[in-house]
């Protein structure tokens, strides 16, 4: 290839030659560790902006010391015995509840479609009006956490292990300079790398602020985006998942030698940009290896997964689906107490009529003397 031609890619290296702003590509590499660590390995390819990203985490670090970025989604997560809500600030749940459509079961969707089939009007006369098309005003979906896994513990999908074929594809095409031309450089840098990327992903910060909750809870969990959504899912913790709204709040992890390695991987990220900056020729297969791993860290970063890949394993119950929001609480409150009265007041933020007031003050007596009922079986 003709020198010039090298030129021009040496200096497209620059990640300030992309349309990529310093701050979209720390936020790429950011969100692209908090969807793949937690683990012993998190393999997020090497790609552009890590130099970036590694200064950042560094500012980060020594500043307010937290590593998980903000939730990317809205959302709000109830408590079902107490009636609390807060606005959810984990980016384990976020995600859950951003790409709910994605993972539910199917048993969700065959309840919606029964319903609507049950409900489909039919043709008034010979006349071209229909009546009015049913739908789903509230689907309440219903899981309960898994005996059978542990908590916390990921289980690995193809987003995951895109990171491991994107490295080998890196190294092998690195290798080519190599082979043909005796230019070991580019796979040096190259592998360099991707030990950097995977090191960058392995403090342990990442899984305590990943999981910065209590485990083998009993709450019921309620997760929505709040009126106007019309999914809200029930997660019975059954004595063995994580406390969701613990998990909620977002609690600071204070681990203090993150600070330090933060301090070396930057000064190690640097050290290897200014290598790069020495590279002459082949800089084009750098390019090609730069570019895939910033498409690997893309899908990564979008990718919509299972909760079992954030380490909350689910089993599907059932789904509780009406054409009114309150006849679905009334429903659900009669399967689960305390469960649909939880949800007034976030589906009906203005107040009830007084039959409904009073319905659910009935409803609320009805679940505490089960409880309690319950409780005096136990001892």
């Amino acid at each position: 290839m003709p020198q010039g031609w090298d030129a021009v890619i040496k200096k497209s290296l620059d990640i300030q030659e992309f349309d990529l702003t310093d701050q979209e590509s720390s936020l790429m590499q950011k969100r692209a560790l908090a969807q793949l660590s937690g683990g012993r390995l998190t393999p997020v390819a090497f790609s552009f902006g890590w130099v970036t990203y590694a200064i950042s985490a560094l500012l980060a670090a020594v500043g307010e010391n937290k590593l998980i970025p903000v939730p990317d989604s809205p959302g709000i997560v109830i408590n079902a015995r107490s009636r609390y809500s807060r606005q959810n600030n984990s980016w384990i749940l976020g995600r859950i509840i951003r790409d709910f459509n994605f993972w539910k079961d199917k048993g969700v969707a065959e309840a919606e479609r029964e319903f609507l089939a049950a409900r489909q009007p039919s043709v008034a006369g010979d006349g071209p009006q229909q009546k009015q098309q049913p739908r789903v005003a509230l689907c309440v979906a219903v899981y309960e956490a898994d005996f059978s896994k542990t908590a916390g513990v990921v289980e690995h999908d193809w987003v995951w292990y895109s990171g491991l074929v994107c490295a080998v594809f890196q190294l092998g095409v690195s290798t080519i300079p190599w082979g043909l031309w005796g230019d070991w450089s580019i796979f040096l840098v190259t592998g360099c790398g991707i030990m950097l990327s995977l090191a960058s992903g392995s403090f342990p910060q990442w899984k305590a602020e990943k999981w910065a909750c209590r485990r083998d809870s009993t709450k019921t969990a309620v997760l929505t985006r709040g009126n106007g959504w019309k999914d809200a899912i029930v997660i019975i913790g059954a004595g063995v998942g994580l406390d969701l709204e613990d998990l909620s709040g977002g609690r600071e992890v204070d681990i203090p030698h993150t600070r330090f390695w933060a301090s070396i991987m930057a000064a190690l990220w640097v050290a290897l940009l200014i290598c790069v900056s020495g590279l002459h020729d082949h800089t084009w297969f750098l390019l090609a290896i730069g570019v895939t791993g910033m498409a690997q860290n893309i899908v990564v970063c979008g990718a919509p997964r299972n909760p079992s890949a954030f380490g909350i394993h689910l089993n599907f119950k059932e789904a509780i689906v009406e054409d009114k929001v309150m006849e679905v609480l009334k429903a659900t409150e009669e399967k689960y107490p305390y469960v649909g009265r939880s949800l007034v007041d976030v589906f009906f933020p203005s107040g009830l009529r007084e039959d409904e007031e009073e319905y659910w003050k009935e409803a609320g007596k009805r679940a505490k003397a089960a409880e309690d009922s319950a409780k005096r079986g136990e001892k």
